[in-house]
């Protein structure tokens, strides 16, 4: 009987190829990286539209649906959410995961861009934020105090200790929560209004243009050159009283004649709860 060299050197084979696989194998467990919970961003796209005053069929209408059309435009769009609340609308868009971030976020730009001119004039400029489920808060900071207002807390927290922690390497984002800011108001008297022949368009017109403060030029020097800054801010009721809204046959009218201005605080949209 004749056994050929092959079959001879077949098991042999088997045997090398088994233990270098098994070689390879033990390499690969000691050498390569693993990682239980990798950090995967997906390709998700937060567009926030804020239309002061607006309702949210207004919002719907005149802000949601027209941005919602151009973003479907944009090629890799896997699905997307709208949502229109009172005062702003938001957008959730999902791409495909081929899809580049960056330049998902630009397209979205751009699209709204197109749109701008069907776009109501009030709405401010559009918030654009990479979503990821793994950008939750790392530090909660809680801020209180027995001496200072909630307005002096407020400014204390923003910008004074959140500048300083952004300046922190790695920091991402810092945001306040429970803030409560000064507001003056004005309250207009409609029937003093009428006495002395003043429009609510003009006294709208008078405080944006009386409560400014702009570069209205330059001084050029022999060495230097420096800029002269206009500063207009009112302060506090008493000045905005004194404010020049209207002047007719020589007569001058003035805020206080038409309305009572009250220095106070902004209606609080968040809530911060430290120890109940």
């Amino acid at each position: 009987m004749f056994i050929s060299d092959f079959a001879i050197k077949r098991p042999l084979i088997t045997v090398v190829a088994m233990l270098a696989l098994v070689g390879f194998g033990l390499v690969a467990l000691f050498q390569l990286q693993t990682d239980e919970f990798p950090e995967v961003q997906p390709p998700v796209v937060l567009t926030t539209v804020i239309y002061p005053g607006a309702s949210p069929e207004q919002v719907e209408r005149e802000v949601l649906e027209p941005i919602e059309e151009a973003i479907q435009s944009i090629s890799g769009v896997k699905k997307m959410e709208g949502e229109a609340r009172d005062g702003f609308a938001q957008i959730i868009t999902t791409f495909v995961y081929s899809k580049d971030l960056q330049e998902a976020s630009q397209e979205i730009r751009d699209a709204i861009g197109t749109k701008r001119q069907d776009l109501p004039q009030e709405i401010e400029e559009p918030i654009l934020r990479k979503f990821n489920p793994t950008d939750a808060p790392i530090v909660t900071l809680g801020l209180s105090s027995t001496t200072l207002s909630p307005a002096q807390l407020t400014l204390l927290a923003d910008p004074g200790i959140t500048r300083e922690l952004r300046a922190i390497p790695g920091v991402a984002d810092v945001s306040v929560t429970g803030s409560v800011k000064r507001e003056l108001t004005v309250n207009l008297d409609p029937q003093r209004l009428l006495s002395a022949g003043i429009s609510v368009p003009q006294v709208v017109l008078a405080l944006q243009q009386g409560n400014l403060a702009v570069p209205v030029g330059r001084v050029n020097g022999a060495l230097d050159e420096r800029t002269i800054r206009l500063r207009g801010r009112l302060d506090g009721p008493q000045d905005f009283m004194a404010l020049v809204v209207a002047e007719t046959g020589g007569r001058v009218g003035r805020l206080g004649d038409v309305a009572t201005a009250e220095d106070g605080l902004e209606e609080p949209r968040t809530l911060a709860l430290y120890t109940g």
